[in-house]
């Protein structure tokens, strides 16, 4: 019966040093107070600051997982230790993707806040805006301009009707006008053979006083008068093919580096004849593309350029005299983030498997690489190298084996926790 008693004092005992030596669940004991969210209403792509007080509420210092979730998904998790009864600030930053109404938790403590579609007229600045409306204003007035402005067509000379014979100044056809002759001797000197016989006869004041005659004038060769017969009119000038550009339109005027844009404008043909017209397109000063066109007299046909870049900037558009302005958005570089640190088992014996994996995402616009590097108690285990698209996510899970038993902290990319390994008793 003593031994029995004994026994039952002996095992209370044990039960109550146990009791008093096992740690108490730390998490229980977390306390979360004083979450805020600034700015409670923000935009697409701004920045979001959550802060919190937590607490140690019990009697021992121990290490605390604090986990963020946003609308039931974790976004990041932190590793902090606390004192008993010791409390500090924590603050997590994470952007604004998703427009909507959302509800941050941060282990059991939530907050709402509003996130709003990204207005195209916060892009730029109201000045840029401004001097951007002007210039689309000037090149308005230009194209007016020069729409309205008439084509300078060359008209046709005109030409002088054929005079009547008999009519002042008209030439007879029928009796060319008698050429006078100085007479030498007794007689008139005739002219060549095929020219008028009759030569008029002088009379008082035909020639001078003095006597003498005038020096005697060269004599018509043969062919110089016109021969009778239908007058032949003059030919009037030929027509020709005249071109105008107009109604230049760019679509859209702002794109993400690699997605096309789409320049058009009509090209006329204001002339009488049907020509071909080469199109040249400019973009900032350089000949980006040429296009030719086949057009019949008053036709009108519109010509259309499909240009990508990759290169962000403004860039200048001429077309045949027509300008505009389209603007290309550079993409965001691959930027990684990585979370939600898991650690399964995190108690183990000696030479059991642990696995310790991470979400990785790609935060940017281009494909890229990223290397995890593992560190356990500070010094690197392992690394591993990801590939991904823009947006893409993917868990990275590293094997690990240990023989050696202790605690273990464990340190991926800025996020800890720790494993234990436990000595396997043999007997």
């Amino acid at each position: 019966m003593r031994k029995l008693l004994r026994l039952l004092i002996a095992t209370l005992t044990l039960v109550l040093v146990l009791t008093i030596t096992t740690p108490i669940n730390a998490q229980a004991e977390l306390e979360v107070t004083n979450l805020t969210i600034s700015p409670e209403s923000t935009k697409v792509g701004d920045t979001i600051t959550i802060t919190a007080t937590v607490k140690n509420k019990g009697d021992e210092e121990d290490a605390f997982t604090l986990t963020l979730k946003i609308d039931d998904r974790v976004i990041d998790t932190k590793e902090i230790t606390l004192a008993a009864g010791a409390s500090e600030t924590v603050e997590f930053t994470v952007t604004a993707n998703t427009p909507g109404l959302h509800t941050a938790d941060l282990n059991g403590s939530t907050r709402d806040f509003t996130v709003k579609e990204a207005s195209f007229w916060a892009i730029f600045p109201t000045w840029l805006w401004i001097a951007i409306g002007i210039i689309m204003g000037v090149l308005l007035l230009l194209v007016i301009v020069l729409v309205a402005m008439p084509s300078r067509k060359k008209q046709p000379a005109a030409v002088p009707e054929a005079k009547r014979a008999g009519r002042p100044g008209a030439l007879d056809a029928q009796a060319p006008t008698p050429i006078p002759t100085p007479f030498s001797g007794p007689g008139p000197t005739m002219p060549p053979t095929g020219y008028p016989t009759t030569i008029p006869t002088p009379t008082p004041g035909m020639f001078p006083s003095t006597g003498a005659y005038p020096a005697p004038g060269p004599f018509p060769t043969p062919g110089q008068f016109p021969t009778p017969g239908p007058t032949t009119p003059y030919p009037s000038y030929s027509g020709r093919a005249i071109f105008s550009v107009s109604n230049l339109t760019i679509t859209p005027n702002q794109v993400k580096a690699g997605e096309p844009i789409t320049i058009s404008a009509i090209v006329s043909n204001n002339g009488s004849e049907a020509g071909r017209y080469s199109v040249v397109l400019r973009i900032n000063g350089l000949v980006e593309n040429i296009t030719e066109l086949a057009l019949p007299p008053g036709g009108s046909q519109s010509t259309t350029f499909t240009v990508i870049k990759d290169i962000g900037g403004d860039y200048y558009t001429e077309l045949d005299g027509l300008g505009g302005t389209f603007i290309v958005i550079p993409l965001v570089p691959a930027n990684f983030s990585v979370s939600n640190l898991l650690i399964a088992p995190e108690r183990v014996k000696q030479g059991e498997n642990i696995t310790i994996s991470a979400i990785v995402t790609n935060n940017g616009e281009i494909s890229g690489d990223y290397s995890l590097v593992l560190k356990l108690k500070g010094v690197t285990e392992s690394v591993e190298e990801v590939s991904l698209g823009p947006g893409e996510s993917r868990r990275v899970a590293f094997n690990i084996i240990k023989t050696t038993p202790g605690f273990y902290n464990v340190e991926l990319e800025g996020l800890t926790g720790r494993f234990v390994v436990e000595m396997e008793w043999q007997g």
